[in-house]
């Protein structure tokens, strides 16, 4: 007779896996009926608010500074729009299968169990997460501070993480106003780049004499298989943002229909505005001037309008980047909230009602390891009571914690870097 404890993996349908009594527990919660919140719109706007936006400012040179010229480069933006599209559908059929808040930490610990599970889940939320929430932070200080003229980056980027945080703290209605409003605000922005672009294309006399200050000299040219390899990392960071849905696939009204649709029309939009926004760089900007900007926006944009026009761009550049930064925000704390729900975490990163009775029994289980090791540490296995409960407080609290550490470390290229090398672990 065949145990209640016995489920059926989704890769493995010949080999049912036992569960722990706790494991159960853990996968009731994530099977429980629970109100849907997002529709198909707000998807999109989540997707393409992560993805469109900063990655195009930021990784263009980085792309350029590692390869050898214009051709190279956008063949390394098609291969890493390619590359995540395929990713994305992988993450297709397993949102559509398991359509619970987490992503991969979800998948893998459905599938082949706790360890990889847990693996996942702490590369995300102490590396790849807060890695990507601080370089947006510092892009946005490298623009204000290079608009305003003043030195005082890190202090600016630890200012951005706290008003985002404070964004996601006051409620889910504010959060997706805002995604949408910012995502607004890039989509102008990415899409004055492409006109002015395509404009020069079409009539190169627009394009204006380059300033006296311009350098002459080119970088060191680059085209070993090491470089290549950074700018593709490069490339694929600036099209990362597909999977947000599967952090937040529990919140998703029909995911079966809707995952899909979100994700491919997200990709479609994003895979063309990246390359034609590279386009437009090229045809308004030398290779060298590309490779060289550590702003390649508020240089694109100071080449056509001037340093007043310029600094009204750096304004929309930045809200861009704010909004990617609250997407990444709203699903980190999802995240690290379904870890703390599988045991991954201590139970203090969940947030459930105040006054609220919910997991009471699991805060037993939780309280009792905890004690066993050090009493004075009991607080970690009680949930955190806020409101209704349908804002992971102390999850987004934590979150922008460490998103201020890595802003302390302040290189974006670095940060890039050891994102590139957290994704890799997993392979090794």
């Amino acid at each position: 007779m065949a145990s209640s404890s016995v489920t059926t993996p989704l890769l493995a349908d010949d080999a049912p896996r036992q569960q722990s009594p706790r494991a159960q527990h853990r996968a009731e919660l994530n099977t429980a009926p629970k109100k849907r919140l997002l529709n198909f719109w707000d998807g999109v706007s989540l997707t393409l608010g992560i993805q469109i936006g900063s990655g195009i400012f930021i990784s263009p040179a980085l792309v350029a500074r590692n390869t050898s010229s214009e051709l190279p480069a956008l063949a390394v933006w098609t291969a890493g729009g390619l590359l995540a599209w395929a990713c994305a559908a992988c993450y297709i059929e397993m949102g559509t299968r398991l359509p619970v808040n987490g992503g991969p930490q979800e998948y893998l610990a459905h599938c082949f169990g706790d360890l990889l599970g847990f693996m996942a889940s702490w590369g995300c939320i102490f590396g790849i997460k807060p890695c990507s929430a601080a370089i947006l932070a510092l892009f946005i200080a490298d623009y204000v501070c290079d608009v305003a003229g003043f030195g005082y980056r890190g202090l600016v980027a630890l200012g951005v993480v706290a008003l985002v945080t404070a964004v996601n703290c006051t409620g889910n209605r504010l959060s997706n106003v805002s995604t949408k409003i910012l995502l607004a605000c890039k989509t102008i922005g990415v899409g004055f780049v492409i006109v002015m672009g395509f404009a020069v294309l079409i009539l190169p006399d627009l394009l204006p004499p380059p300033p006296a200050d311009a350098p002459r000299e080119p970088p060191p040219a680059k085209g070993d298989a090491g470089s290549y390899t950074d700018a593709l990392v490069a490339a694929m960071w600036a099209y990362s943002g597909w999977e947000v849905l599967s952090f937040v696939g529990g919140d998703l009204q029909n995911p079966s229909r809707n995952v899909p649709r979100v994700i491919n029309v997200s990709m479609v939009v994003v895979l063309a505005f990246t390359l034609f926004a590279n386009v437009a760089y090229f045809s308004a900007l030398s290779f060298d001037e590309v490779a060289r900007s550590t702003t390649v926006g508020l240089t694109f944009s100071q080449r056509f309008l001037g340093r007043a026009g310029s600094i009204i761009y750096a304004v929309a550049i930045c809200l861009s980047s704010l909004g990617t930064l609250n997407v990444k925000t709203f699903a980190a704390g999802r995240l690290t909230q379904a870890a703390a729900e599988r045991g991954y975490l201590p139970l203090l990163m969940k947030t459930v009602a105040s006054g609220s009775d919910e997991d009471e029994e699991s805060d037993g289980d939780h309280l009792s390891e905890v004690q066993s090791a050090r009493s004075m540490f009991s607080f970690l296995g009680r949930p955190a009571r806020f409101g209704d409960g349908s804002i992971p407080l102390s999850a987004i609290l934590f979150n922008s914690l460490l998103a201020s550490a890595f802003v302390l470390a302040g290189d974006i290229s670095a940060l890039i870097s050891l994102m590139g090398e957290i994704y890799r672990i997993p392979k090794t």
